[in-house]
């Protein structure tokens, strides 16, 4: 049984006038639970109906190798270590 977006807000729209001539805090918290249900129903229907997309797989940039590369040579350095001050 499919029950449309508008019937369900005038359901809600309903029970707000009720909570709104409510005459304890007690039947405005039940209203107010009701219309809270109704509302996660609504987002939950919306939220199944939303299809899922494919996932993207993201691939690592390619980086040449630097086989030939010489360290650069400081006049402060005492070392070849980074550690080495």
């Amino acid at each position: 049984m499919d029950i449309s977006s508008r019937q369900m807000l005038d359901k809600i729209e309903e029970l707000v006038l009720k909570a709104k001539q409510a005459n304890s805090e007690d039947k405005v918290q039940g209203y107010v639970m009701a219309i809270k249900s109704l509302c996660e129903v609504m987002v939950d229907e919306k939220a199944a109906n939303i299809s899922i997309q494919k996932p993207i797989t993201l691939t690592q940039p390619v980086i040449p190798a630097t086989s030939n590369v010489e360290p650069v040579k400081m006049d402060e350095a005492n070392g070849e270590s980074l550690f080495d001050f």
